[in-house]
């Protein structure tokens, strides 16, 4: 399997996962109210270390006869490191070149969908020169999501989310813009969102080929950064703003899938972050599809 690229059909769509680069992250972020043996045993379990959980970030491209439809953008490329945490960083996603290795032409992007507005997820709207990286696409977020970041409330967050907004989000405001409100909206003909708040105020997920029973998609965005999310639900992540209604939008999320049988796309999950999830007695569980 191509490492960096996954395709599959679900309905009327071609549908590829691109991994635009990998991360890792900390278990004591990700799992910050977990009982320590309980949490040792978990990780075990996953063969993953407290100092190092793997994680890429995702885009997923969707194409059918009429739409070239791009869910989030990659972190961005940049020339010069990022700062986070004192620590530098190179910003190198790959996301324009995979798509060019595909034979996508960035222009014929017919729509962007903005799940919320995290750096990994909106780094790639705009290149190092301020040029729109798809100038033909309409681009669809959450009305939430666009006035929590552009009001005071977002005062306190991180500086270098603030810079990654200013830079790839406000100037859309120009631009060919659908502010979604409500929720099971549909944007685009086939697709329709579901507010998924919680990791952020405006987050949501998406259901794709939504209708058709047994052959839908659920791209649940940051909902749930690692499979231990669902099946430990109550265990909460540094990286959500309002854990109560994280762990609402996770049930409600895992309700969505079970009952209509729904593949599920996971952007923080080992690639391509496809699986699906069960019940045993009262508690959820995950299985990944075989690649």
């Amino acid at each position: 399997m191509n490492q960096d690229k996954y395709e599959f059909k679900i309905g009327e769509f071609d549908c590829t996962i691109f991994r635009d680069l990998m991360f890792k992250y900390q278990a004591e972020d990700y799992f910050i109210n977990a009982e320590e043996g309980e949490l040792a045993e978990s990780l075990e379990k996953y063969k993953i270390s407290p100092e190092n959980i793997p994680s890429p970030f995702i885009a997923v491209l969707l194409q059918n006869e009429d739409k070239k439809i791009l869910i989030d953008t990659g972190s961005g490329y940049s020339d010069e490191p990022i700062t986070f945490r004192d620590n530098q960083f190179p910003l190198k996603g790959k996301l324009i070149s995979l798509l060019k290795e595909e034979g996508i032409n960035r222009e014929e992007i017919t729509d962007v969908i903005i799940t919320h507005f995290h750096p990994d997820h909106i780094g790639g709207v705009y290149s190092d020169q301020e040029q729109l990286n798809y100038p033909n696409a309409r681009f669809h977020i959450q009305e939430e999501e666009w006035e929590y970041w552009h009001s005071s409330k977002s005062d306190n967050q991180i500086p270098l989310f603030k810079f990654f907004i200013e830079k790839n989000i406000t100037p859309l405001s120009s631009q060919n813009l659908n502010l979604i409100k409500g929720d099971f909206m549909e944007v685009v003909p086939g697709i329709k969102t579901v507010k998924a708040g919680g990791h952020t105020p405006g987050q949501m997920a998406l259901v794709i080929n939504q209708g058709q029973q047994e052959n839908q998609l659920l791209y649940v965005s940051d909902a749930f950064l690692h499979p231990l999310h669902i099946e430990k639900i109550d265990w909460r992540t540094n990286y959500d703003l309002d854990h109560d209604k994280a762990k609402q939008t996770r049930v409600k999320l895992l309700n969505l899938a079970y009952e209509e049988n729904m593949l599920v796309n996971a952007f923080h999950f080992d690639f391509p972050g496809l699986g699906r999830v069960d019940k045993l007695k009262d508690n959820w569980v995950w299985s990944y599809r075989e690649k």
